[in-house]
């Protein structure tokens, strides 16, 4: 349940930072969403499965099998609930990245009308084939095509929000937060490990098979069970490996994507000086109307991409919270206040 904390404590978070209510979104998907339904429903199975093995218990080996029927079960609810948490991210993200999608959509309808009313006037003059006033044609047809495409996108992103989030959709800024307050040690997370710790009870199930084997044992019982427990010590040192290999893993891409946002963070607001200079400049009919079209096309070039980073960064550190094991809530209603703060300031 720990690790159930510290994901809502992380969406908390994220929902401060994306400017909504902390509660409506998720209180509200909890009602309506499928991924959380069955996710309730499974606790409430594995729970009556753990308790029904414990009961049944007879001896050291069974009640460590009702342990790892309660962790397998564990890993099934953690993966119900990562699908929970990662919906709600991938619809708020999806409908950001089509809105950018429009707009783009919208620039290139305008500059093929533009062109397009060029050509007709050349044409009238004489001065262009008919071919190429046709060409000017096509291209704006299948510009309004694909901006009616990309809103029936928009349409069906927003449907889908509503429907599997219980709420219509808000704007929404997404601010970046830091990853770090979120890290853990090695051993921490080793010790939070599902896998590890399934391991460890496999190896003390081979530990108590060895200690209880039968006094007139034959000597092949004795080495099977020998080997058996040589097998699950190598099992337990490589789910230890495996654990650090998957930390170590999320820890150097939340690194580096976080660096990659400093960076886009730049453009981005260079490419924003850019735009204001070439709007400054349009306005004083320096720049023409497709100059102006073209640079707002490329600014949200750049916006696309400072989405699709932040959505990875985003995605990675869910997945890098919900594969802790932190018992932090308290710590992270203090980081939640201030990131509050911060994102009120910023607004």
């Amino acid at each position: 349940m720990k690790r159930f904390f510290i994901l809502i404590a992380v969406l908390l978070t994220a929902l401060a930072l994306f400017g909504q209510s902390k509660t409506n979104i998720i209180d509200s998907a909890k009602r309506v969403n499928a991924n959380y339904r069955i996710y309730s429903l499974n606790v409430e199975k594995n729970q009556l499965d753990y308790d029904k093995a414990s009961i049944e218990a007879f001896n050291k080996k069974s009640e460590i099998a009702a342990e790892i029927t309660r962790l397998n079960g564990e890993n099934q609810t953690q993966g119900n609930l990562s699908s929970f948490y990662s919906e709600i991210l991938n619809h708020i993200f999806e409908v950001k990245t089509l809105q950018i999608n429009l707009a783009v959509s919208d620039k290139s309808q305008q500059i093929a009308q533009l062109d397009y009313k060029d050509s007709k006037s050349l044409f009238d003059k004489g001065l262009i084939s008919s071919s190429t006033l046709q060409s000017a044609s096509i291209t704006l047809r299948d510009a309004k095509t694909d901006f009616e495409q990309k809103q029936g996108d928009l349409e069906l992103a927003l449907k889908n929000y509503q429907e599997d989030l219980g709420l219509p959709w808000e704007p929404i800024d997404v601010l970046i937060p830091d990853y770090d307050q979120y890290i853990i040690t090695e051993q921490n997370w080793i010790e939070g490990s599902k896998g590890v710790q399934i391991s460890a009870y496999n190896l003390e199930m081979a530990q108590f098979d060895i200690e209880n084997l039968s006094s007139n044992a034959s000597k092949y019982d004795k080495k099977i069970a020998n080997i058996t427990l040589a097998q699950k010590e190598i099992d337990l040192s490589l789910a230890k490996e495996n654990a650090l290999n998957q930390k170590r893993d999320l820890e150097d891409s939340l690194y580096f994507l976080a660096k990659q946002m400093e960076t886009i963070q730049e453009r981005l607001a260079l490419s924003n000086d850019d735009l204001n200079d070439v709007k400054t400049r349009h306005e004083k009919g320096l720049v023409s109307d497709t100059q102006l079209f073209n640079q707002e096309k490329s600014h949200l070039g750049v916006l696309s991409q400072y989405n699709t980073t932040l959505k990875s960064y985003w995605t990675t550190l869910s997945n890098y919270v919900i594969h802790s094991d932190q018992d932090v809530e308290a710590a992270l209603k203090k980081n939640l206040e201030k990131l509050e703060s911060e994102a009120l300031t910023n607004k």
